[in-house]
């Protein structure tokens, strides 16, 4: 399989590939060395795709995604078109792969050809890339049977997935243990025991983090009873959650800042929102936690899923 180091202008982020009210992480990839492919061409091939993907859903980014599509277009004919002014007409045949792009195994492909006309070779090329359509049923079809692909495997490796994070976790790597936990689809079969253990690394973190910022902020307002202090302090004082153990002491905390320096200062820490449930809030927080950890790491080689 080939591989490459991914090209992040011709790369598009991960998102949440909605299926049956399931969002699966995924990404598009067009190379960034195929023959004729401009910026313009390779961000139109992403655009459709992304909305055949979404379904007409609202897109999560999602960092590092380890599924994924693949697109490979290649020049099958051109010829020049004798006039004033003459015209290149070209013949692409369009495959697109889904699979595991960062172990390199593929599930399905599909080949479409596509006809462009233009004045030259891009203008051509570029016409011929925009026949590529999102209501295409067979394009539809093709990526819907690589979704159900993805969530079997979800549904077969969901178990090292979770082994995985609670090894991340017991050496306090937090972070990369929620994301891996939260790469796994709502739709999985290993849904329910990946949220259970969610809760239990989420609240182990928030703890961890509230005690370490805590002693932070107070330490800052400690040195002295000032503006510049108190701004300090609340730099730390906005990273703890609001269930974690120590946010009653934190809270006591802000109360005496507020005591000392009036209504001047206007922070406010993290608190539940009324519009949703603690539970699903909890969820949020915990891919904050999860995307600001990914965002970190460096970018992945991706095998391009054929040879």
């Amino acid at each position: 399989m080939k591989k490459f180091f991914v090209s992040l202008c011709m790369v598009a982020s991960c998102m949440f590939v909605h299926a049956q009210d399931c969002a699966i992480p995924m990404q598009v990839v067009v190379p960034d060395d195929v023959e004729g492919m401009t910026p313009l061409s390779a961000n139109y091939i992403k655009n459709v795709l992304n909305r055949v993907l979404v379904g007409g859903n609202d897109v999560a980014q999602f960092i590092n995604c380890q599924f994924g599509i693949v697109v490979k277009p290649d020049i099958v004919e051109k010829h020049i078109i004798a006039g004033s002014p003459q015209k290149t007409v070209l013949n692409l045949s369009l495959t697109l792969y889904i699979g595991d792009i960062q172990q390199g195994t593929l599930f399905s492909s599909y080949t479409m050809d596509v006809n462009g006309v233009g004045d030259n070779d891009t203008k051509a090329y570029n016409s011929a890339i925009r026949r590529l359509n999102a209501q295409n049923r067979n394009l539809n079809d093709f990526i819907d049977s690589g979704k159900k692909k993805i969530i079997e495997w979800y549904d077969n490796n969901y178990q090292n997935i979770i082994m995985k994070a609670k090894t991340a976790a017991s050496i306090r790597n937090y972070e990369e243990a929620l994301y891996e936990l939260l790469s796994i689809p709502e739709c999985s079969t290993g849904y329910a025991a990946a949220v259970a253990q969610i809760k239990i690394v989420y609240q182990e973190y928030i703890d961890r983090q509230c005690e370490e910022n805590l002693a932070q902020a107070q330490a800052a307002w400690m040195t002295g009873f000032s503006k510049e202090n108190a701004a300090v302090a609340s730099v730390f004082l906005s990273e703890i959650y609001p269930d974690a153990a120590c946010y009653g002491d934190a809270m006591q905390l802000v109360a005496e800042i507020k005591k000392h320096m009036g209504e001047e200062w206007k922070f406010e820490m993290k608190q539940w929102s009324d519009l949703a449930s603690i539970e699903s809030q909890r969820l949020t927080y915990a891919r904050e936690i999860a995307m600001a950890y990914a965002q970190n790491q460096p970018q992945q080689i991706i095998h391009l899923l054929y040879r």
